[in-house]
């Protein structure tokens, strides 16, 4: 793992004049560092197995609403739901551990060729978001729009689906910027993935306590449905875009102000 940093960083920095060029010595060390952590991950097993499961999980679900007279939006509520409770489980393994990981080794690695914490995280940043979002993404448009032409009962708005995809991408984009911070903060992989991991599922817990209607199948569900079916309002769509904003600009800050004041 140092040899691979290392090749990264080196590929970054060789072809750079020392004059002058710590902006563009930045700038490389961040897109080699971004393309070696993106390799990385789509190597991992974990993710290939995710990914895998993900996409068995989304022709289950083309098969569902093919069969069975229940309206497109239970079924893509459901698969979201789902996808909430396993899928942030291997987000949060990714994100928390992407530095942590690394910790003991990252000093000679990294710093020794002379590139600053701020690009490395950086491109831990980009690169874990990138691949938690796209797996995400890649899946479930798809399975939305299939479902929605496919379904017996199609309930469904183009409108509805587009917003419910971009309030899973931003609770997942959070969980990575939580994740990447908890790694920064916690110099003990399983202690930072640990306390995010309670935290996040308390949260989860919480907040499907209070929208949930009662323990049937469609009670726990809570408002998702009218999400897909359009019926969302401006207020809500707000509420939630702030309160997930605020994370996604606050926590990349405080997570180079940490790495930045620590010794590597």
């Amino acid at each position: 793992m140092t040899t691979e940093i290392n090749e990264a960083v080196r590929e970054a920095t060789q072809t750079l004049r020392p004059a002058g060029t710590a902006r563009k010595r930045s700038i490389a060390a961040f897109f080699s560092l971004l393309q070696y952590d993106l390799s990385i991950l789509w190597r991992s097993w974990v993710i290939r197995f995710w990914f895998l499961l993900t996409i068995i999980g989304a022709v289950t679900a083309v098969l569902l609403a093919r069969t069975y007279s229940d309206q497109t939006s239970f079924f893509i509520s459901w698969a979201l739901v789902l996808y909430t409770g396993l899928g942030s489980f291997v987000a949060l393994i990714v994100s928390a551990s992407a530095i942590s990981a690394e910790r003991p080794f990252l000093g000679v690695a990294v710093i020794s060729r002379g590139i600053a914490p701020t690009p490395y995280l950086l491109a831990k940043l980009f690169s874990r978001s990138i691949t938690v979002l796209g797996m995400f993404l890649i899946v479930m448009v798809p399975t939305m729009f299939i479902v929605r032409t496919q379904g017996l009962e199609n309930d469904m708005t183009t409108s509805g689906m587009l917003l419910a995809l971009s309030y899973w991408s931003l609770m997942l984009a959070v969980l990575v910027f939580l994740g990447i911070t908890f790694s920064v903060l916690f110099t003990n992989t399983l202690l930072g993935v640990t306390v995010l991991g309670v935290f996040w599922y308390m949260g989860l817990m919480l907040l499907a306590a209070t929208y949930a209607g009662d323990l049937t199948a469609d009670g726990v569900l809570g408002g998702l449905p009218l999400v897909l079916q359009g019926e969302s309002r401006m207020i809500e769509v707000s509420t939630i875009a702030i309160i997930g904003g605020i994370p996604l600009l606050v926590l990349p800050f405080l997570a180079t102000r940490i790495v930045n004041s620590r010794d590597m």
